[in-house]
């Protein structure tokens, strides 16, 4: 999937999370934006069976696959061009945690996002990558 116009950088579409161990598809879902989770790297857990949301803080979700989880919510564009994105939540599968979110479009082929308890200055950023776009990446 190539990115959009330079002029007009768009969160949306495939994404490569966790330096390459999921893919998270990012979309509009209302006048939100949202993410759910569409392939893992390792999808299994320790007896082969596929990954749950095991660590969920609420028991009736633990069920869950991990595979199309909605991990990314209720994001709303702050600025008119829509590269920057707040408001929403971000959830970790593998705590069991939701955490405030922050999207920023750096380009076409990355973004950096940003997961937070209460206060922006105390969470922690990473930047994901557009499926597609690593050979044009690698060579700059």
């Amino acid at each position: 999937a190539a990115g959009v116009s330079a002029a007009t950088p768009s969160p949306e579409g495939l994404w490569w999370a966790e330096g390459g161990a999921a893919k998270v598809r990012l979309e509009r879902c209302g006048a939100s934006l949202c993410g759910r989770v569409v392939w893992l790297r390792s999808p299994f857990d320790e007896h082969g069976c596929l990954l749950r949301d095991r660590y969920n803080a609420d028991p009736e979700l633990r069920h869950r696959d991990v595979i199309g989880l909605e991990i990314v919510s209720n994001l709303v564009a702050a600025d008119p061009r829509r590269t920057q994105w707040r408001g929403g939540t971000i959830y970790d599968p593998t705590s069991g945690r939701t955490y405030d979110c922050e999207l920023r479009v750096r380009d076409d082929d990355r973004l950096d996002i940003r997961g937070y308890f209460g206060l922006r200055l105390i969470g922690r950023t990473v930047t994901w990558t557009r499926v597609g776009s690593e050979e044009r990446l690698c060579r700059e």
